[in-house]
């Protein structure tokens, strides 16, 4: 009754308005004290705080985001949509696909999904509309394109995941890479046979796109060295989010797209995500040990497992929960307050902990495009003058195809474990 108390206050408190970390740390701290453990409650609380920010692991989030902040200020970004244009832009749609496409790219290297929505969306929308697309249509494909920034490697999503379940970030990286390309092809096709755009270009030659894809070369190539440097094992995530942030820094000031003033605005809206994901990351620490001396996720595997359900009904059960709680909580927050409970019930239904992550993460993407909270779709809605409501009707396709990618994990989790398992 505690823990269900806890988690009901946690709950209030965030409809009520409170940030999220602060509702976390009330109602962990509040929870802790009704189980007895008020002796030194606020000394331990700080001491875990201490504790979480001081895992090196960590390092990579700072460094990530100032990659995604530092492209859009050098206008890198225009780049990867030109490529994904001239490569993409003869088929049906293909402008649209080019869209999903682009997102993709931006995804292998921001690692947030709101970064790659906004970033994207700023170059494809006008042209997309131009094009005669609708807007909602545009809206929702460039909504639902940049849920890849979490899925694709880098993630920092997967970073939480990993510190959270102590698994290995390289690992849960890899594991995304099958994933994210399935489900960009999905987002794809379904962009192409409902778009009913014609072509927008006529045939190029393999001359006229390379010589467009040289062009786009320096933001082109940078996801490329993130993947081969990390499934390679020359360097840790870490190690590759600062060189990212160096190799941009590098070609947005030698390309003179970038400059001093550029650089610090950049920074300052990458410190500005990281203090919000940190403070998120470490009070989530203090409402999950809150959980663990509930033993609540002890208790759901022992319900979960003496029900005698299907594996099956119990993912649809999982799916539609998760599914709910992103409609009102904020993606990160989602995965901070249910993996603590749900990891040990899924190692009891037998599923990988890397298929799991996966699974997790694509829940987190369905959050970040159902309404009413749906950061991507607000967003959207901001950069391109577009109608909530109509934009909420156009994406359920979408969410449609994340569904299916969650159930596909899950029986053939092959999809997310076997790249990671050929590392060397």
């Amino acid at each position: 009754m505690i823990a269900i108390g806890g988690v009901a206050l946690f709950l209030g408190l965030v409809a009520l308005g409170f940030p999220v970390f602060v509702a976390m740390g009330i109602a962990g701290l509040s929870g802790a004290w009704l189980l007895g453990n008020a002796d030194g409650l606020f000394q331990h609380a700080a001491l875990g705080l201490y504790q979480t920010f001081a895992q090196y692991e960590l390092i990579a989030v700072p460094l990530y985001i100032p990659v995604g902040t530092l492209m859009e200020r050098a206008r890198l970004s225009d780049g990867l949509f030109l490529f994904a244009r001239v490569w993409f832009g003869q088929v049906r749609g293909g402008l649209g696909v080019a869209t999903v496409a682009a997102c993709a790219l931006f995804a292998a290297i921001s690692g947030s999904s709101v970064a790659t929505a906004a970033t994207i969306g700023v170059v494809a929308l006008p042209a997309l509309n131009a094009r005669g697309y609708k807007p909602e249509f545009s809206g929702a494909v460039v909504a639902a394109g940049g849920t890849l920034g979490i899925l694709i490697p880098p993630s920092i999503p997967m970073i939480v995941f990993g510190i959270i379940t102590e698994q290995s970030i390289s690992a849960l990286f890899m594991s995304g890479v099958v994933p994210g390309l399935l489900l960009a092809a999905a987002f794809a096709v379904y962009t192409s046979l409902s778009s009913r755009i014609a072509p927008e270009l006529a045939a190029l030659s393999l001359k006229e796109r390379l010589e467009a894809s040289w062009a786009a070369a320096p933001a082109v190539l940078l996801p490329i060295l993130i993947f081969v440097a990390i499934y390679s094992g020359l360097a840790t995530p870490t190690e590759v989010a600062a060189l990212a942030v160096a190799y941009v820094l590098v070609v947005g000031f030698a390309q003179g797209t970038l400059d001093r003033k550029g650089a610090w605005a950049a920074s300052l809206a990458a410190a500005r995500t990281t203090v919000m994901i940190f403070l998120l990351v470490g009070f989530g620490r203090i409402f999950t040990e809150f959980f663990t001396l509930t033993a609540l996720p002890q208790q759901a595997t022992q319900l979960v497992v003496g029900s005698g359900l299907p594996a099956g009904v119990v993912l649809t059960i999982l799916i539609v929960v998760l599914l709910v709680l992103g409609m009102f909580l904020e993606a990160l927050s989602m995965l901070l307050v249910t993996v603590p409970i749900l990891f040990p019930v899924v190692k009891a239904l037998g599923m990988d902990p890397l298929a799991f992550g996966v699974f997790m993460v694509l829940a987190v993407e369905l959050a970040l495009i159902t309404p009413p909270v749906g950061i991507n779709l607000f967003t959207i809605c901001t950069i391109g003058s577009v109608d909530f409501a109509r934009i909420s009707r156009t994406i359920l396709p979408f969410v449609a195809i994340l569904v299916a990618m969650m159930y596909l994990v899950f029986y053939v989790p092959q999809v997310a474990t076997w790249l990671p398992r050929s590392m060397h």
